[in-house]
This record gives C-alpha cells, sequence and structure tokens, in this order.
C-alpha cells in the first residue's frame, strides 16, 4: 500500500498543497515549526479519522470553514480517500461514495506511525500503552474495534448505574447482574485478542531489536491483563467495591504492558535512545505481522524519529525500511548522518513556511 499523490487545503497552516510521493522512503526535512509534521499528521488523519494532537476543529486553517485531505492510494486496487473536516463535524469518502460509519473506514489505510507522543509508551501511564495498542490491532482486526466499542458502551452504562444504585441506596442487583455478564462476555473476547496478537508480536520482536540495537540484549513485551480467568466470577465478587468507589474496577480497560530488557523493566532504566529503539522495534514488528497476515505493506509514518538516535542506529533505520519496499515517510530537520548510497532510492522534500519542494534545498 502507498499513498502515490496527497493534496490538503485549509489543513493546519497549509493553504494549498499537493505532495507526489515516491514509493520508498521519503525524507520531509526541515526546521521544527515548517510544516513538516503537520503533513504527517495529515495523513494520520487520512488513516483514523482523528487527529493524535487535538480536536478535529483544531485542523482547520484559521479564518476558513473548512480543511480537507484527498489522497489517491495505490493497494490491490487504486481508490480516492477523502476527508472534509469543519465545525460541524466530518466527512468521509471513498471514490467519491461517503461512510457513514467510522468503523466501516478504519483499516482501509493502513498506517503504523511513530511519533514523539509515542515516547510516553515505556514510561508514561497503563492508558498511553492500551490506546496504542488497540489503535494497530483495531486497524488489522475490524472486528476487534467493534467489539472494544461494545465493551465501552456496556462499561459506561455499568457505572452509571453503580452512581445510582449508590444515590439510591438500593439493594436490587438485577440490572447490574445483565451489564456484568454482558461486560464479562465482551472482555474475554477483547482479552483473547490482545494476547494472540501480543504473541505475534513477541516472535518478530527479539530480531527486529537485535538489528536496530546492534546489540544482542534480550528484550520482552509482557501484556498485563488484570482479570483473564474466572472473568465473570471475579466481576461479581468486586461489586461492594465497585459501588463503594462507583467505577468498574476489573477489566481489560485497566489492562496494562510492559517491556524488558535483558530481565530488567525498561520503564526504569531505558534512556530516551533506548526507548526509541524498542518502539521503533515494535512498529516495524508489527509491520511484519500486517504483511504476513493481510499481505499489504502498511504506510510507515516517522516524526523526528532521528532525535536522540546515534548515526549507527539511524542507518540501520533507513537500511532496513530501503530493504522491506515499504513506503515510509520521515519527517527531519536534517539527514546528514545518513550515508549517501542509502539515500538513492529515497525520494527529498524541503519543507518551509508550510510550503513543499521536492530536494533538499
Amino acid at each position: 500500500m502507498i499513498i502515490t499523490n496527497l493534496s490538503l487545503t485549509n489543513y493546519r497552516g497549509y493553504k494549498k498543497c499537493d505532495v507526489s510521493f515516491g514509493k520508498n522512503v521519503n525524507f520531509f526535512i526541515g526546521n521544527n515549526g515548517s510544516g513538516k509534521t503537520n503533513l504527517l499528521e495529515a495523513i494520520y488523519y487520512l488513516a483514523l479519522a482523528k487527529s493524535y494532537k487535538t480536536a478535529d476543529s483544531s485542523t482547520v486553517k484559521s479564518e476558513t470553514e473548512f480543511a480537507r485531505i484527498i489522497a489517491k492510494i495505490k493497494s490491490d486496487k487504486e481508490f480516492t480517500s477523502k476527508i472534509i473536516i469543519s465545525k460541524i463535524g466530518k466527512k468521509i469518502s471513498i471514490n467519491n461514495q461517503e461512510i457513514d460509519k467510522l468503523s466501516d473506514y478504519i483499516g482501509k489505510v493502513k498506517i503504523l506511525a511513530f511519533l514523539p507522543e509515542d515516547m510516553d509508551l515505556i514510561k508514561g501511564v497503563p492508558k498511553n500503552r492500551r490506546y496504542f495498542i488497540d489503535m494497530i490491532i483495531g486497524q488489522i482486526d475490524k472486528n476487534y474495534l467493534v467489539e472494544l466499542g461494545n465493551y465501552k458502551n456496556i462499561l459506561k452504562q455499568r457505572n452509571e448505574l453503580l452512581k445510582i444504585l449508590v444515590e439510591n441506596k438500593s439493594k436490587d442487583y438485577t440490572l447490574l447482574d445483565i451489564y456484568t455478564e454482558q461486560l464479562a462476555r465482551s472482555a474475554e473476547i477483547i482479552i483473547a485478542i490482545r494476547k494472540s496478537f501480543i504473541d505475534k508480536v513477541k516472535i518478530e520482536l527479539e530480531q527486529m531489536y537485535h538489528y536496530l540495537a546492534a546489540n544482542s540484549k534480550r528484550i520482552s513485551f509482557i501484556y498485563r491483563p488484570v482479570i483473564e480467568n474466572e472473568i465473570l466470577s471475579q466481576l461479581k465478587q468486586k461489586y461492594q467495591k465497585d459501588l463503594f468507589m462507583m467505577t468498574t474496577n476489573l477489566g481489560p480497560h485497566r489492562d496494562d504492558y510492559d517491556f524488558f530488557i535483558d530481565e530488567v523493566n525498561a520503564k526504569d532504566f531505558a534512556s530516551q535512545g533506548e526507548q526509541r529503539v524498542i518502539i521503533l522495534a515494535i512498529i516495524l514488528s508489527i509491520a511484519n505481522i500486517i504483511i504476513k497476515e493481510k499481505n499489504i505493506k502498511p504506510i510507515l509514518l516517522f516524526d523526528d524519529v532521528f532525535s536522540e538516535l546515534d548515526y549507527l542506529r539511524q542507518n540501520q533505520l533507513v537500511k532496513y525500511l530501503n530493504s522491506t519496499d515499504i513506503q515510509s515517510i520521515i519527517t527531519t530537520t536534517n539527514i546528514k548522518d545518513i550515508n549517501t548510497s542509502f539515500l538513492n532510492n529515497s525520494k527529498t522534500f524541503n519543507v518551509k513556511n508550510h510550503l513543499i519542494k521536492e530536494g533538499k534545498n
């Protein structure tokens, strides 16, 4: 899968922009604030119909009524994806056919992204790790996205009921039993899919980490569900605690993931550079899984990826990307440390004041 052409209208600082991408590595070079991250964000929005930075309305250029993203995409078939964003909402279409349900759209454009925000993945709060994994699984398995939405809806209803029961001092748990049974069934599905996914990542991860890190340290990626056996029974045992706290204390919404290097938790000692290598290894491992399972090469987005990476690891990454024939879009302030032999199959763009020109200068 590749984006052949991207057109932006009134998106962030871009009044009008058209870019024709190369099929391999694409470098967008510019100073901070030049607009290169906005370009990457637009591609992310194209895939997931949401920004990773702000609310939809904030993506619309000041003093304009709407923003538009149009991309021509080549996969097993060619298609055109279009998103129009305004203050009243957004419209999504493929080949000029409007898409009503977001779940019918997610996954049409498959992307994996390395973003500065992902640096919280290892040492940040659990919800960051859950969101990261959920968004990736959702692109691979549409049923997972549907089930996750179902789970969140039941969870919301259950939490609202807990508050009502406490406020009314009610001991009638009939409806609570129903919601709990529904929640348990949904939780079993979500946990099983997460387990299966992490098992697949583990198979790819160690080799990918060794390649990028250029060392022989052992890496582990561990899924930590807070509940996985006898789920219904355990949820019912927590009724009194849930009522006291007026929220559901057990379930996939509290799950977490851990990363270990040589059996030491990475959140306790990993440097910024080591964290970047771990996250990159995970992203590239997941790309391999998508290729094997879906026979589709996802588009890879890397925002400011070279920061905190030394010369060796920068070149290991670009060398690998060149060898895979996966379309990659990289933003950076410079490529002075990249071996020129790795740039032969790449396309380079200069970004300045939200204007993009092909070539380094």
